[in-house]
């Protein structure tokens, strides 16, 4: 019951009293106020009213009780994951993230040590787990993480975006045609037209008829004389003013005719591959761009939930920077990570590696996780709250990411 109404009702009383022939007391003053001393009958009012505030005000005092005993030191969980969290050698934690937890346990007064794990699943396992007590990174509120846990308010409003390497000067020819073993495939032909010219030079060198004669007798002269012979067949598929005469020779030209046929077929199909696979994967701008690509993104997250809905094949990898490695390494076309993530790697450590492509898409917010049924969580909540009221939470973001997302 509110102050005024017990005000209310106890002048309601005393004029009760006063009908009934109740009389009262004289005033006296206090503190340059006036109150009226009640007659005797309304003291058992006023003590059932004061009995009734007493334990609403204790009730109070135990929700305004530390969720964190004396001399408790919290474990916060995170990962390298910035700009949210840096892990610097001295030990010491920075970034968006890193800043902002550091404002709630300041506030709270709360003691807490960095716990660095090696990878995002092995963060959230040890929340899950109790080894932990907070994890604050650029963790996702999905559905099925809060069937496993507990979530402050939002911390950050974000999106995915597609990130690929970056393909300095335009393609390189050469190194499409290496790729795609057409120069391989070039050398064993070398090899092989070495062999058929030596074969063809030992049954025509001593050829009688002169009309037949056209490789030399000599051993560079014959078999430069054959190789140039078995080079046109290949590439022309014929030599009509030349022919051997010799039945071995002629066999093997037949053989060699037939064979040629394949060979250049090969070759053409390799390097036409090559070059449409070069320029379909230069065009990913969108997550329709992605089917048929080598895509990888981390498995159990974000965007491996959001490419099945899509039903884009992917390969699994244990986290956005296991599946930044293996893009770098040009395993893949393609990958998939939050974009303040992706941003701040393509204009850091990924410049001139990698660079982001296509708009953010699926919006996604980040959270604090906690254990369920934490006592932490509701003094986190207001806590963030309050960093938002007061314009801590807008300084910290100005500071992580100048204009907000």
């Amino acid at each position: 019951m509110a102050f005024e109404e017990i005000e209310q009702f106890a002048e309601q009383a005393g004029a009760h009293t006063a009908g009934q022939g109740g009389r009262l007391s004289p005033q006296l003053p206090f503190g340059g106020f006036s109150f009226f001393v009640l007659p005797f009958s309304l003291l058992p009012v006023l003590i059932l009213l004061l009995a009734l505030l007493v334990p609403g005000r204790a009730a109070y005092g135990q929700d305004d009780a530390s969720p964190v005993a004396d001399e408790q030191v919290l474990v916060v969980s995170s990962v390298e994951r910035q700009p949210f969290t840096f892990f610097r050698d001295d030990g010491s934690v920075n970034g968006f993230s890193a800043d902002l937890w550091a404002e709630i346990a300041s506030r709270n007064g709360w003691d807490y040590f960095w716990q660095k794990e090696a990878s995002f699943p092995d963060m959230l396992e040890a929340v899950r787990a109790g080894r932990s007590d907070v994890a604050i990174a650029n963790i996702s509120i999905t559905a099925e993480r809060e069937r496993a846990f507990d979530f402050s308010f939002p911390i950050y409003d974000s999106g995915l975006q597609i990130v690929v390497p970056v393909r300095e000067g335009g393609s390189n020819l050469l190194a499409i045609i290496w790729a795609s073993g057409a120069l391989q495939l070039i050398g064993i032909a070398v090899l092989v037209l070495l062999v058929i010219a030596h074969v063809l030079w030992f049954f025509e060198r001593n050829t009688p008829n002169d009309r037949h004669d056209y490789f030399r007798d000599d051993y560079f002269g014959g078999v430069w004389d054959a190789f140039w012979w078995a080079f046109i067949i290949m590439t022309m598929g014929g030599f009509e003013n030349e022919v051997p005469a010799s039945i071995v020779s002629r066999a093997l030209a037949m053989f060699w005719i037939v064979a040629s046929l394949f060979f250049v077929s090969t070759l053409t199909a390799k390097i036409t591959t090559s070059l449409t696979v070069e320029q379909l994967t230069s065009d990913i701008n969108s997550v329709q761009d992605l089917v048929g690509k080598r895509v990888g993104v981390g498995r159990n997250s974000a965007m491996s939930r959001f490419l099945d809905r899509r039903n884009i094949a992917y390969r699994p990898f244990e986290d956005f920077s296991a599946a930044l490695v293996a893009l770098e390494a040009g395993e893949l076309d393609a990958t998939i990570g939050d974009a303040p993530v992706v941003q701040y790697y393509a204009s850091h450590q990924g410049a001139g590696k990698v660079a982001p492509v296509g708009p953010v898409f699926q919006p996604d917010k980040f959270g604090i996780a906690l254990p369920t049924g934490s006592p932490l969580l509701e003094a986190i909540n207001t806590t963030l709250l309050d960093i938002n009221e007061d314009g801590t939470y807008q300084r910290l973001q100005a500071k992580w990411f100048g204009n907000g997302p």
